[in-house]
């Protein structure tokens, strides 16, 4: 395994920038002949292959996949297991930490093809934007067929304020400038745009991007509060071909969901784009097919369903028509502070107006 620590001594005459890859280029890699990677999980591999095909199914080479859910879920788990696979397969594998180091042994364990694995440590999200836009010679390396970012939305929060922060500065007099104000509250959106866009160059280069990301709790516009990615919308969005949701059922069982698959959003709750399984130490273990949509939602005594229901973790996009209520203050997520785009914009709107 080679391993390279630090990115900020990067000698600027050395290194080389990503190249721009046009729209036949990108077409090209999309349709590459060469297999998925497998994510181990036999249903989720064939409910990813948009086409139906004959073909084993799988993380697509030349695309940005996204996969998110609440923290231990087993996100890092299906990014081990991806990995292990391209590994397998005689690829390499390029993995970036951003704050979630690879857990090692674990790692030996599932695989012995690790001198196939380049890891970069990416400490800061300036680190990340400069290995991507600035990147070092020889990355990615040839035949590189993964590169995992573990996680791509946990380096965000230190470096751009919420916007109740920037109405409390507003409020101590510390902002007055509304154009710097506007300013402050789309710069982070802009540079998701930004590191969106040179993943999805990276990827055209006939490489799967698997990017891993958090979530937050969002309350407006929702019957009851839900779980979201921290990276959506707009350029974001537009870049993500696939989006992979991991929740919790029962304490040993976790589901993915496909909720986005080669650019276009799915039905939410549909049983055949849900895949139940379980996080061994070598590895995942699909579970048994669940015959029907009531087997997916939790099975609880009925005295712990006021607090089943706040515990659920639901696709953004799924319908719910449950009346909303209050939720206890012990209930409340640590994200909720965490605004997602849509969230910033009916924020925004009020306090530009008091400027």
């Amino acid at each position: 395994m080679s391993i390279h620590a630090d990115l900020l001594g990067l000698d600027s005459q050395d290194t080389l920038p990503v190249v721009s890859i046009s729209a036949s280029q990108s077409l090209n890699a999309s349709a590459s002949t060469r297999d998925p990677i497998s994510t181990g999980l036999v249903r989720l591999d064939t409910a990813l292959d948009e086409a139906s095909s004959q073909r084993p199914g799988g993380i697509v080479r030349g695309q940005l996949t996204e996969v998110f859910g609440p923290p231990g879920v087993g996100k890092t788990s299906l990014a081990l297991t991806i990995a292990c696979n391209a590994l397998r397969d005689a690829g390499k594998v390029v993995w970036i930490d951003t704050g979630s180091p690879v857990p090692g042994p674990r790692l030996m364990s599932m695989s012995s093809d690790l001198d196939n694995l380049a890891y970069f440590r990416a400490p800061t999200l300036p680190h990340l934007l400069a290995l991507l836009v600035r990147p070092p010679p020889n990355f990615p390396p040839n035949d590189t067929a993964l590169v995992v970012i573990d996680s791509v939305s946990g380096l965000f929060p230190a470096y751009f304020p919420n916007a109740a922060e920037l109405k409390d500065r507003l409020a101590q007099g510390k902002i007055t400038d509304k154009p710097q104000l506007q300013w402050l509250l789309n710069r982070k959106w802009n540079v998701a745009g930004e590191l969106a866009t040179h993943l999805a160059r990276l990827a055209a280069r006939n490489i799967a991007v698997l990017a891993l990301n958090q979530t937050h709790t969002k309350i407006k516009g929702q019957p009851r509060a839900t779980l979201h990615p921290v990276l959506a919308g707009g350029a974001w969005e537009s870049n993500v071909q696939t989006r992979i949701m991991l929740y919790r059922d029962l304490p040993d069982t976790r589901l993915a969901e496909i909720t986005k698959r080669a650019g276009r959003v799915l039905p939410v709750r549909s049983a055949d784009l849900i895949v139940p399984f379980r996080i061994e130490f070598n590895g995942l273990h699909e579970l048994d097919e669940p015959e029907d949509e009531r087997q997916i939602e939790p099975q609880k005594p009925q005295e712990s369903q006021d607090v089943q229901e706040e515990q659920q973790p639901q696709s953004s996009a799924v319908p719910d028509h449950t009346p909303s209520r209050k939720r206890k203050m012990d209930e409340v997520a640590d994200s909720q502070d965490e605004d997602s785009d849509e969230e910033y914009q009916w924020m925004d709107e009020a306090i530009v107006d008091s400027v």
